[in-house]
């Protein structure tokens, strides 16, 4: 009886031990070497590591790729990289308008507008009453200019004449009743249709709404 015991804790053992064995051997992931490391982050990214300092279970790693170094911390253990920065070079990402006039505001004043050409933004600002455009690179939000807006001269527009200016103007031509005014509106300032009634003519004065001079008379020949 004691013979087919013994042979039972064996058999448990040798179980148990292979057991062991076999989870150590296919499911306990052995942390990365240095060298191990370095390849997985190059692979990954497709850059090439420069500097490589362990800290405890993870390695901070500077890499570069395409001209831009990177700060990356990878797990040693689960292989994850757990924190990614651009370190220097600039972004493949434009900054966006947003990001632009947030910081234009804090160094310039109020944003007027902002315009994208290419990868160069173009922002006009406003301070104490004075404007000034901002350049800046569209990738680091570098500044690249700065320049004055000189005020435009505003244009003075002629003073349109009211309507009873033009009636008047009118009666002056010919005395009577105003049947109608009508006024039309043109790239030189329009004018107005001034439509008199006597007792044996009737007309139809267009003076000009600027300068208030009689452009032309049409007699109604009905009368």
């Amino acid at each position: 009886m004691r013979k087919w015991l013994l042979m039972i804790v064996v058999i448990v053992l040798l179980g148990s031990g292979t057991f062991w064995f076999i989870q150590t051997l296919y499911f306990q992931v052995e942390p990365l070497s240095e060298a191990e490391a370095i390849r997985h982050v190059e692979t990954i990214y497709k850059g090439h590591v420069t500097q490589v300092k362990k800290q405890g279970k993870t390695y901070e790693m500077l890499f570069t790729r395409d001209h831009i170094k990177y700060a990356a911390v990878l797990d040693a253990t689960t292989q994850q990289v757990t924190d990614l920065k651009i370190k220097e070079g600039q972004s493949k990402l434009l900054l966006t308008e947003k990001q632009i006039r947030q910081m234009v505001k804090q160094e310039y004043g109020d944003v007027e507008s902002v315009m994208l050409t290419e990868s160069i933004y173009t922002v006009r600002v406003e301070k104490d009453s004075k404007q000034k455009d901002i350049t800046l690179d569209g990738y680091s939000g570098e500044v690249l200019s700065e320049k004055m807006v000189e005020p435009q001269e505003q244009s003075v527009e002629e003073p349109i004449i009211t309507e009873q200016q033009a009636v008047q103007i009118a009666l002056e031509q010919l005395k009577g009743e105003v049947d109608s005014v009508d006024f039309e509106e043109t790239s030189e300032g329009g004018y107005y249709l001034v439509e008199i009634e006597t007792q044996d003519d009737e007309a139809t004065f267009q003076i000009h709404a600027v300068s208030g001079k009689v452009l032309s008379v049409t007699w109604d020949d009905e009368q």
